[in-house]
């Protein structure tokens, strides 16, 4: 309220220190509000902390409630440069021994040299996707493929035509390659294995789909012969490079398999196996050497031991709060925020009951301190490496100590937590009940700021009302006491 700073002159009172310290009087149960609010905001922070805590444990829990976090496999490979192994969780441990005998291959054809930038000579490719035999002389189709026609122009070059190919999307990839001095035309198949290779046939504008002179130049298709030269002709004549489709193929533990790709993922379940480089020398020759590489599928044990830490230290974490917040520091005479508070202090002795009980999952380990996890004096948890070890050793039994469904350890402490977090579970109805506090705290003190603005408007037109009353009178004063001076001066006179 904006101070009169006339107030007073009648009564010569100093009205405005005096109304200053009766509503200070007024305000004086604001210190407590506020001292009382100071404290409950701490114990809202400090309870943040605890709700943190517990879903960080709610969250350790959650994951290793589940069987599949406690399964995993490491593989190894005595020659990762020539082949490497990966296998999935459920992988059962095994070692094997394997022998590369041929790597998978892609079909790849070269053409002879055309005059750079020239045209190549008009007329129609024909490609077909399948196999060759070991010969080349004869092409059996792929099941499902067609013939993929391509018009070439009397004017394209061994670019225009690479490009062309490339845009059938026949199951090819084309490119124009200059050697130096000509042009080339590279086709590749875009499959490995013996069942994609590729025919390519020509029908040549020149009316000769056979000879060395125009589109035929292009054609592959050693099985037909130039029935002039009795030759092969176009990219399947003699002196060019070019590799047929070929299977990749290995021995595991002596047995041939094959695959038409260099991945081998349906021999071992589960288990996949990249080809690399070849280990045989001399393959199905009298002077065949191997070199096989020693694999091997073992159980990944750092996953359990990573699980029960994680537990460890989220909880032990929560347990240093809990402890912090609800003891009493007698050298310094302080309480925790939360000293003496039936609901923290009952999770607290929740928990630690939760840690010591025994579970009936079926396992061979009925309590934590079985598997080396043991509670310390201060509830703390600690964990006996050589009791773990021996536990994450012993088959599943650990896992099923965990994650039975309905009664692993894991799975009943989740329970738990999961439900002290829930919007009716007790951290939430702790929460809101400081928030409440906190609430009807921040009301009282408006009450009592309000009730103080009152006084001072009531005390300041009363001391209003009595400065004008003593104006009036003080004047009345001056006035009897001038007429009083008047008659005496004229009573002497």
């Amino acid at each position: 309220m904006a101070t009169i700073s006339s107030i007073g002159i009648g009564s010569g009172l100093n009205v405005n220190d005096i109304i200053s310290k009766l509503v200070d009087i007024e305000k004086q149960p604001l210190q407590q509000l506020q001292a009382k609010a100071t404290s409950i905001q701490a114990r809202i922070s400090s309870f943040g902390t605890i709700q943190s805590q517990f879903s960080a444990l709610n969250d350790v829990l959650q994951r290793i409630s589940a069987p599949a976090v406690w399964k995993g496999t490491t593989t190894s490979s005595s020659n990762a440069n020539a082949a490497t192994i990966t296998a999935n969780s459920t992988t059962p441990p095994t070692s094997l021994s394997l022998d590369v005998d041929q790597l998978a291959q892609a079909q790849s054809v070269v053409s002879g040299g055309i005059a750079k930038g020239s045209a190549v000579g008009g007329g129609t490719l024909t490609l077909r996707i399948g196999s060759w035999d070991s010969g080349g002389n004869t092409f059996t189709p792929a099941g499902g493929s067609s013939d993929v026609a391509i018009a070439v122009t009397a004017s394209d070059t061994v670019s225009d035509i690479a490009a062309k190919i490339n845009a059938a999307n026949a199951g090819v990839t084309a490119t124009a390659l200059n050697d130096g001095t000509q042009d080339r035309l590279v086709v590749t198949s875009n499959a490995t294995g013996s069942t994609g290779g590729f025919r390519i046939q020509a029908t040549d504008d020149d009316g000769n789909n056979t000879d060395e002179a125009g589109l035929s130049r292009l054609a592959f298709d050693p099985a037909t012969l130039d029935p002039v030269t009795n030759a092969r002709f176009g990219m399947a004549a003699n002196g060019l490079p070019m590799q047929y489709g070929q299977d990749a193929k290995a021995r595991i533990n002596g047995i041939a398999v094959t695959s038409h790709t260099n991945t081998l993922d349906n021999n071992i379940p589960g288990v996949t196996i990249n080809l690399l480089a070849t280990t045989t020398t001399g393959y199905g020759t009298p002077g065949e050497t191997k070199a096989p590489v020693s694999m091997a599928v073992k159980t990944d044990t750092s996953l359990a031991t990573k699980n029960v830490q994680d537990f460890v230290q989220a909880y032990n974490a929560l347990n240093q709060t809990l402890s912090d917040m609800t003891k009493y520091d007698a050298g310094s005479q302080t309480a925790g925020p939360f000293q003496g508070d039936a609901v923290i202090v009952g999770l607290q002795n929740m928990v630690r009951r939760i840690i010591g009980a025994s579970n009936s999952s079926g396992s061979a380990y009925q309590h934590l301190s079985d598997i080396g996890v043991s509670m310390q004096r201060d509830g703390s948890l600690s964990i006996d490496s050589v009791k773990l070890s021996a536990a994450i050793n012993n088959g599943s039994e650990l896992q099923k100590m965990f994650t039975a469904t309905g009664s692993g350890f894991a799975v009943n402490f989740a329970r738990f937590t999961s439900g002290a977090l829930q919007s009716t579970g007790t951290l939430t109805n702790e929460a809101q009940a400081l928030q409440n506090q906190l609430t009807a705290n921040s009301k009282q003190q408006d009450k009592v700021n309000k009730n103080a603005s009152t006084v001072e408007d009531r005390l300041r037109k009363q001391y209003s009302a009595l400065d004008a009353q003593m104006g009036q009178l003080n004047a009345l004063n001056a006035y009897v006491s001038q007429q009083v001076t008047l008659w005496n001066q004229n009573k002497n006179g």
